[in-house]
């Protein structure tokens, strides 16, 4: 079961971290309603970060449902998904949208994610060193 968690090893939670991901993002990925930004970590597991801010979202209560669809399409699918910092972030509008078709999104969003960076290691791979 722990293969499903979602522990406190898996969040990002200093402000430092948050804004290596903001700088630093290798891998973007838009949906019509969310945005991830990635990077590769040094982490032994993949981390997640979600920003919802009161400009995008209004009422609280959107935004802690925002958050805990994403917390659990993150913890279904962190498995899958290679060393990285995850930063994600909802666009303006996100609050009419159905949770049926927010949670489909965020699975298209997080295979997208991985095929990006297999794509990116393949890339790595196949360049000379110098």
């Amino acid at each position: 079961m722990s293969l499903y968690s979602f522990s406190p090893a898996v969040r990002i939670h200093c402000a430092a971290d948050y804004k290596g991901v903001f700088d630093g993002a290798l891998f973007k990925v838009h949906q019509p309603h969310f945005i991830f930004l990635a990077k590769l970590t040094e982490q032994p597991k993949s981390r997640l970060g979600i920003v919802v801010a009161k400009k995008k979202v209004r009422r609280a209560h959107e935004r802690n449902r925002i958050k805990r669809l994403t917390r659990e399409s993150f913890r279904l699918n962190q498995q899958n998904i290679d060393l990285l910092d995850i930063v994600v972030m909802p666009k303006v509008g996100i609050e009419t949208v159905p949770n049926a078709e927010l949670f489909q999104q965020l699975e298209f969003a997080w295979s997208k994610l991985q095929r990006i960076v297999k794509k990116h290691h393949k890339i790595a791979q196949s360049s000379p060193q110098k």
